[in-house]
């Protein structure tokens, strides 16, 4: 097949690959420009449409990123499958199947899918888990996921009395909190990777791999820091995971800040930005590893005002194919 085709449904739906289609319903990391970043020789970007249309009902893309191996997302925090509201259940497990099917037909031994956060979607996580565990596949990780609900209440009212504490310290000693400019991101991400390093966290993108996806996407990325004066103390990564969720990629302080903590300073900035865009959202991203909890990490978040929410990744290998066939 050449470089887009088209995977029929029914009479009335059809998928098309790779032809890129805009879709409003889609999170960053379903986008054509966060596919293409990331593409190998075998990957595919599967679209569900109407006959004679070209609305996009739902997305997904899947990457080969070892012999036979088929991830969504290749690299990036989630990829799965993303769809329109109130869609039709059938229409998406057809969609879901004829993907799946076609993998398959090319020769995949094993597909992965790492979903979106639970909190994100309720509705569609849970019509998506009933599907894929229903055609075979399993759950090969599960994280705790932790997320703000941003609404009318201030912040200072979700947090515990200790960060209180913390926040007006902050304030009193006249730490600003604000949005930084491009000059300034190379120290914003230092402060990020250090604070990695000193507390034994790998950080998995590069400061080269930050700035081309602040070049493809400049408006969904959004650094923001605490300063004491002049000298920045604290900073953060934020990426627009759509209009409704503001996603916290990363955050640190520099050294001996354990008196003041600006990150709680930071935490309210970012909270007040997401009142002000009316993001319904914020997502501080998982507490677990490989599903083993990081006590003090959940403890700081819950401290924050989160909640808990799953997390989960699906796969499905060959062998199971064969036994399905027999």
């Amino acid at each position: 097949m050449g470089r887009h085709f088209i995977l029929p449904i029914d009479d009335k739906y059809k998928i098309k690959v790779n032809y890129f289609i805009d879709s409003e319903a889609n999170h960053i990391f379903n986008t054509s420009d966060f596919f293409n970043i990331h593409q190998t020789e075998r990957a595919f970007y599967f679209q569900l449409c109407k006959k004679n249309s070209d609305l996009v009902l739902g997305t997904i893309h899947f990457t080969e990123i070892a012999s036979n191996l088929f991830k969504s997302p290749a690299k990036g925090t989630f990829g799965g499958f993303v769809i329109q509201e109130n869609i039709e259940f059938n229409i998406y497990e057809q969609f879901i199947i004829t993907v799946d099917n076609y993998l398959w037909y090319i020769g995949a031994k094993r597909i992965e899918v790492i979903m979106q956060p639970m909190c994100h979607n309720p509705s569609l996580f849970s019509l998506t888990y009933n599907i894929l565990i229903r055609l075979g596949y399993a759950v090969y990780n599960h994280e705790l996921n932790y997320n703000l609900v941003v609404d009318d209440i201030c912040f200072s009212a979700k947090i515990n009395h200790g960060n209180r504490k913390r926040l007006n310290k902050c304030l009193r000693e006249d730490f600003i909190a604000k949005e930084i400019d491009y000059s300034a991101y190379d120290k914003a991400y230092s402060i990020i990777l250090e604070n990695r390093i000193r507390r034994g966290f790998l950080f998995s993108m590069k400061y080269e791999q930050i700035l081309q996806m602040v070049s493809i996407f400049p408006q969904k990325m959004k650094l923001f820091g605490v300063f004491n004066k002049d000298v920045i103390v604290c900073s953060s990564i934020c990426v627009v995971i759509n209009p409704l969720i503001l996603y916290v990629y990363a955050w640190g302080d520099i050294d001996n800040m354990q008196n003041y903590s600006p990150i709680t300073l930071l935490a309210n900035y970012i909270y007040e930005y997401a009142q002000k865009k009316a993001f319904q959202l914020i997502d501080l991203g998982t507490s677990t590893l490989l599903g083993e909890p990081n006590i003090g990490l959940m403890q700081f978040k819950k401290n924050l005002g989160c909640q808990e929410s799953l997390k989960l990744s699906f796969s499905k290998d060959s062998k199971i194919m064969i036994t399905e066939n027999q």
